[in-house]
């Protein structure tokens, strides 16, 4: 049976032609049209960077280089704080000029307060240098005022507090007068200051005659006192 291709009727084998439409029932040679490759997609190709021109990487060495030798000049150019003084504390943070014939001395009381001393080879007079770390936000006013009441806590009345300055630091000063039980009379000169959350005291004393001259040596004492 052969099935005609126009009509779907149904033909005998030997039939060339369709009984119902009339087409030929010849078989035509038919062109399959060639079924396209798929082509695998070719990846995605992404350039590698174009390294950084010469000049570049040539300035970006020279700027490091710059600042390195800024930095460095700096440090070296910088001027010393304990320039022409003569003595720098090993302690603490800074240094002053000690009079001529004075000895300066770590002194110690009891097992945790230290500080520095120094004292004429004869003289009674004394001038001591200690610092005492603070809270944040501790003012030079709240500094003063505890050191006053720690002294009436001793049994002295400090005088009246007057402004003054510590190595252009704002600092405040007063006299203290004592009697001993002997019946001597000493005054002592302290000189409070604040700087980096330390407090600092700074403090003469010597005997009501000898008190004259030896403040005079404290003055210049402080004027070369600096912080480092």
């Amino acid at each position: 049976m052969i099935v005609c291709p126009a009509c779907r009727h149904a033909n005998d084998e030997e039939a060339r032609v369709c009984a119902r439409c009339g087409g030929s029932l010849e078989p035509v040679p038919m062109v399959v049209a060639r079924r396209a490759e798929r082509r695998t997609p070719r990846p995605i190709e992404v350039p590698p960077p174009e390294p950084p021109p010469r000049w570049r990487v040539v300035a970006v060495l020279g700027v490091l280089t710059a600042g390195m030798i800024g930095v460095g000049a700096l440090l070296l150019l910088r001027p010393d704080p304990c320039e022409g003084t003569n003595f720098s504390s090993p302690a603490f943070g800074y240094c002053l000029s000690v009079p001529a014939g004075w000895t300066a001395e770590p002194a110690r009381f009891g097992d945790q307060v230290a500080l520095d001393q120094f004292a004429p080879p004869k003289d009674a007079a004394t001038v001591i240098v200690d610092a005492t770390d603070l809270e944040r936000g501790v003012t030079l006013e709240e500094w003063a005022g505890f050191v006053r009441q720690r002294d009436a806590d001793a049994g002295l009345t400090p005088g009246p507090a007057s402004a003054t300055t510590v190595d252009g630091l704002p600092a405040q000063r007063w006299d203290v007068t004592v009697t001993s039980d002997a019946g001597t009379s000493y005054r002592m000169r302290e000189v409070v200051v604040v700087r980096d959350e330390v407090g600092w005291r700074i403090a003469l004393s010597d005997t009501e005659e000898g008190f004259t001259v030896s403040s005079a040596v404290f003055e210049r004492m402080l004027a070369s006192f600096r912080f480092r």
